[in-house]
């Protein structure tokens, strides 16, 4: 049998390729090669892809290998009237969808995955065009965080819901579907399988995780709720992945996504970093997800320099009384410790930053200065980074019961570009463009200690 695969456009007022792609999805078509399926794979999101520049202007890449998306300006939906910029749709070209769907041929089932979902539009235009050109007789399963998040919304799109993130449920679906037995071996597919970007013809990087889950339990961040705790794959066979895909590809830049990749270092990131070394792989390393400043030391920062990491990004987010209200994940002094770490072992402000959220529920201008002067006292740099309230978090909760929000939002009025235009008890667009603002004064400058007087 055959499955095809596919990536589904983003629509929204702004998108930028850091680093994405779809790592559940790649990991699903694994699992199905393991079951006997013939497997192709559709990434609208794919830049680098050999045929799309036949297409579309594709812009060319920035630092490492990310850059812009290739877009179109489309109609915005009706709910996001009152937002005063322009709705667009990331990724590739309809034509270019149609015209792999053709070559492809016939397929007996289609995957379609979701990440965040105030990106359900794109979802589901996309679900609308495989529809459109396969009618009725082709089975969808959506799945994805969205799905997993929202199942009963995304239960709209008409299709069948994968709801859950366990792999090996697949074969039950499929057996729903068509009436006729799977093959049912359990395998544990975070350890042995490899994502299978042997799909693509063309990469500009490759992301990888190394664990599932996270120990924290931030008030705005829902990691902890979708998996049991924390698993970790074997040091060696994360390595053997990266060399068998950058081999394959010719790949200089590789990515580790993870929510928590230094929590047993000692045992997991210390052994992966040590073999990247032994084997001696001439790579660019990154850590774009905001890893824990609490937990780094002098031989993590000894060895990601060997290793020639070249991103490595903090997760601050705020100063003051909402660091422990939100989790106590890090403090000042954690921030400022591993910052001083960091570049003691030749780390630039180039390669280490942190992330600063605005407009957490609670939080004053001034919480967000004094982490952007934090972060410049300390030589590192930062972005500023909008806050957004998951389904499904401490802070989403709160704020119901609070009656700040109803929890029957449309999912696309808690992005965290629209929610300052609507939302009355945080900040409002011009605040938040205002710190942006100073953060590009604090950036520019050597100075900074009365940067926002008179801010208030």
């Amino acid at each position: 049998m055959k499955a095809l695969l596919v990536n589904p456009w983003i629509e929204d007022f702004a998108a930028y390729d850091f680093w994405l792609k779809p790592l559940g999805l790649l990991y699903v078509g694994s699992y199905l090669k393991q079951i006997g399926f013939e497997v192709f794979l559709i990434d609208l999101m794919n830049r680098h892809d050999n045929e799309i520049k036949n297409y579309v202007n594709v812009p060319k890449d920035k630092f490492y290998n990310t850059g812009k998306f290739p877009h179109k300006e489309i109609k915005k939906p009706d709910i996001l009237s009152f937002v005063p910029r322009k709705y667009k749709r990331y990724g590739a070209p309809e034509k270019f969808f149609e015209d792999k769907l053709r070559e492809i041929g016939n397929v007996d089932v289609i995957f379609v995955t979701s990440t965040l979902t105030y990106w359900y539009p794109g979802y589901w235009d996309t679900i609308k065009f495989l529809k459109d050109f396969y009618g009725s007789k082709v089975p969808i399963i959506f799945g994805g965080f969205y799905v997993r998040n929202l199942p009963s919304h995304a239960n709209q799109t008409g299709v069948y819901i994968f709801s859950g993130s366990d792999l090996n449920r697949i074969p039950k679906i499929l057996e729903n579907i068509f009436d006729k037995s799977f093959e049912k071996k359990f395998i544990n597919w975070f350890e042995n399988l490899d994502p299978a970007y042997e799909l693509y013809n063309n990469l500009g990087y490759l992301v990888f995780i190394t664990t599932l889950g996270c120990p924290y339990k931030c008030s705005y961040c829902i990691a902890h709720r979708i998996w049991n705790g924390i698993r970790f794959r074997t040091p060696e066979k994360v390595v053997d992945s990266i060399e068998k895909y950058v081999e394959m590809f010719n790949i200089e830049n590789v990515v580790f996504f993870d929510d928590a990749i230094l929590v047993n270092a000692e045992k997991h990131f210390h052994v992966i970093l040590k073999e990247i070394i032994k084997r001696n792989l001439k790579l660019n390393f990154h850590l774009p997800n905001g890893i824990h400043a609490k937990l780094i030391t002098e031989k993590t920062a000894e060895l990601m320099k060997e290793a020639n990491f070249k991103t490595i990004k903090l997760g601050y987010e705020t100063t003051g009384e909402l660091q422990l209200k939100t989790g106590g994940k890090v403090r000042d002094e954690d921030l400022i410790r591993a910052s001083r770490i960091l570049r003691k072992y030749g780390f630039t402000e180039e390669e280490v930053s942190a992330y600063i959220m605005v407009n957490i529920p609670g939080q004053k201008p001034s919480d967000v200065i004094e982490a952007m002067k934090v972060c410049k006292n300390e030589g590192i740099g930062f972005s500023i980074n909008e806050f957004t309230p998951i389904v499904g978090t401490d802070d989403w909760i709160n704020l119901i019961n609070e009656g700040k929000l109803t929890g029957r939002e449309d999912p696309v009025l808690l992005n965290n570009t629209v929610l300052p235009f609507w939302w009355k008890h945080g900040m409002d667009s011009e605040l938040i463009q205002k710190l942006k603002h100073i953060a590009k004064r604090i950036k520019e400058r050597e100075v900074i200690e009365n940067i926002y007087d008179n801010f208030e």
